[in-house]
């Protein structure tokens, strides 16, 4: 029996982020030759001998002490991955382990490589997902291999000390709480694997270079000198390179992901390769992003991971009422297409905590969906796609929703793009021009990346002026999910056609809060402005036309 193994190791490494502002942006059926085509490559070529498909997930994502570190694109991929492969029938859900977030440790991952090392025999495909921070050290460790005498390391989830380093804004790496190079390798070689694929999704900006226990090191050479460090007789790496300026999402991850949907099926025989998602993904990233990729290939033909399946398309904007009442039904409507003429069903977000699915339906039939909210508050109602066979499709972007109860809406500003970063020192604000006599009520867009945070709003006539209303609210957590907070206080009069602000700080210290914006100018009558001196000095960015998400009531 011929014996397949292929690890794919994503290592998305997001290392720097801006210190003054956090960035949160063939319609033909398959007929029936090509699903014969599909079933029979597979079934005759490999499941036919008996090999069996085995995946290891591990997604950090999170880190003990440290959410500025937090990067949720890591566990968004990683949930795509894992929705993804049952969708293949050469795959099952029971053979898809998943370590993630806290539970992603140093002996918890090898716990799950031994679990690994024990389901996979000869006949079978292996595939692990890993994906957190990375960095270099500047120690060889045993066995002593590196020609430049340094080893790479990752962290997990305790991977950073709780404080900063005096260098810089990053905090210092746990030396008892990384994986080196040299261990990962040890783990990979403990397979019995002839076929082995890894994949290295990096974005390494050479921020750990700053105190005693890191090196300087381009993105270039610490991920060409990890993957160099990981080669081996059949196996097949695949890496993304970026520049040194490091932006926030798994881009690489998230394209391979398409590729192995069915996109990079270049050859036509219903069955993807590692090879051909690589070859799918480069040219667009190297488009988008500016990041190289490179491929290392010693395996002799190609590595088969997943059949052709190709999901529903992502839904347009749910389309109704933007503005309504609570305990009253309204009606969206929702439409997608698959490109295989596959009947689709649908999963609601309706924002207040309720999800639901819908029935199926053909594709490209335009659904009704309804709802009624009791709690008067902006929500986000969203939506996906899945057909008949399992395939899912991307989530819709988010349409704002405001239900009213005692109140009325002013102004109204609900696009976002970009999160603004708020403590104590970092103050923003929103100017705006009401129409109606008094304001009682204010909503913001923001997110908390931890517990214990605050945000306080306050309302004036001039940036530099008195409040003439203030209210203080502690946050939730929102793990960067963008979250409407109410502010409540007295009526304030105002004056119809005149100028006001809405002043947004808080009393905590460093990274914790933001105020969710977006650019092009989509609120006309207002601007944004930044303060660096708790509201001592005011600017506007000066690299876009900026407005904060907000919404104002009577």
């Amino acid at each position: 029996m011929r014996k397949i193994c292929i690890v794919a190791i994503f290592i998305s490494l997001f290392l720097a982020m801006p210190s003054y502002t956090s960035m949160v942006d063939t319609d033909n059926n398959m007929n029936s030759g090509v699903l014969d085509l599909k079933d029979n490559a597979f079934e005759s070529n490999v499941c036919e001998n008996g090999t069996e498909y085995w995946a290891l997930i591990v997604a950090v994502g999170v880190y003990a002490n440290n959410p500025d570190m937090d990067r949720p694109s890591m566990l968004v991929e990683s949930e795509k991955l894992r929705k993804m492969l049952p969708v293949s029938s050469n795959w099952d859900e029971s053979h898809i382990k998943a370590i993630t977030e806290e539970n992603a440790t140093v002996p918890n991952i090898i716990e799950g490589f031994r679990w690994l090392d024990e389901m996979e025999d000869e006949d079978d495909i292996c595939l692990v997902y890993l994906t957190t921070h990375g960095f270099p050290i500047i120690f060889d460790l045993p066995p002593f291999d590196e020609s430049d005498g340094m080893d790479e390391a990752l962290a997990t989830y305790r991977g950073f000390l709780p404080f900063q380093s005096p260098w810089s804004w990053e905090p210092l790496a746990n030396p008892f709480a990384i994986l080196t190079d040299d261990e990962i390798n040890f783990l990979l070689n403990r397979l019995e694997s002839k076929g082995i694929g890894l994949i290295v999704d990096s974005c390494h900006s050479g921020g750990f270079n700053d105190n005693w226990s890191y090196s300087r090191e381009t993105a270039e050479d610490w991920v060409e000198g990890f993957a160099g460090e990981l080669q081996g007789r059949n196996r097949v790496i695949v890496t993304s390179v970026p520049e040194s300026e490091t932006s926030y999402g798994s881009y690489f991850t998230d394209y391979l992901i398409e590729g192995l949907q069915g996109y990079s099926d270049s050859n036509g025989d219903g069955i993807c390769s590692l090879e051909e998602a690589f070859y799918y993904a480069k040219p667009r990233i190297e488009r988008e992003t500016g990041m190289r990729p490179q491929i290392f290939d010693d395996y002799p033909g190609e590595l088969p991971i997943t059949e052709k399946e190709l999901p529903p398309s992502q839904p347009g904007k749910p389309e109704g009422e933007l503005i309504g009442k609570t305990n009253t039904t309204y009606t969206y409507k929702i439409s997608s297409y698959d490109p295989e003429g596959d009947r689709i069903k649908y999963l609601v977000d309706w924002g207040d905590g309720n999800e639901e699915w819908t029935d199926f339906y053909p594709s490209g039939e335009v659904v009704n969906i309804s709802h009624s909210w009791s709690v008067e508050g902006t929500y986000d109602i969203s939506v996906m796609a899945e057909d008949e066979r399992g395939a899912e499709g991307e989530w819709s972007e988010s349409q704002s929703v405001t239900m009213t109860h005692h109140h009325t809406v002013d102004q109204r500003q609900v696009e976002r793009e970009w999160i603004f970063h708020i403590n104590n020192t970092r103050w923003c604000a929103q100017s705006f021009v009401p129409t109606l006599d008094s304001i009682s009520k204010i909503e913001l867009g923001a997110v908390a990346w931890g517990t214990g945070r605050n945000l306080i709003v306050s309302l004036r006539d001039r940036l530099d002026g008195d409040d003439l209303a203030i209210e203080e609210v502690n946050m939730d957590e929102t793990d960067w999910n963008v979250k409407w907070i109410s502010f409540e206080f007295p009526a304030v009069n105002v004056i119809p056609g005149n100028t006001y602000y809405i002043i947004c700080r808080s009393s905590n210290e460093g990274w914790g809060t933001g105020w969710a914006a977006s650019g092009g100018n989509p609120y006309e009558n207002g601007n944004f402005y930044t303060s660096y001196d708790a509201g001592g000095n005011w600017e506007k960015p000066d690299w876009d036309e900026v407005d904060g998400c907000f919404v104002t009531y009577k």
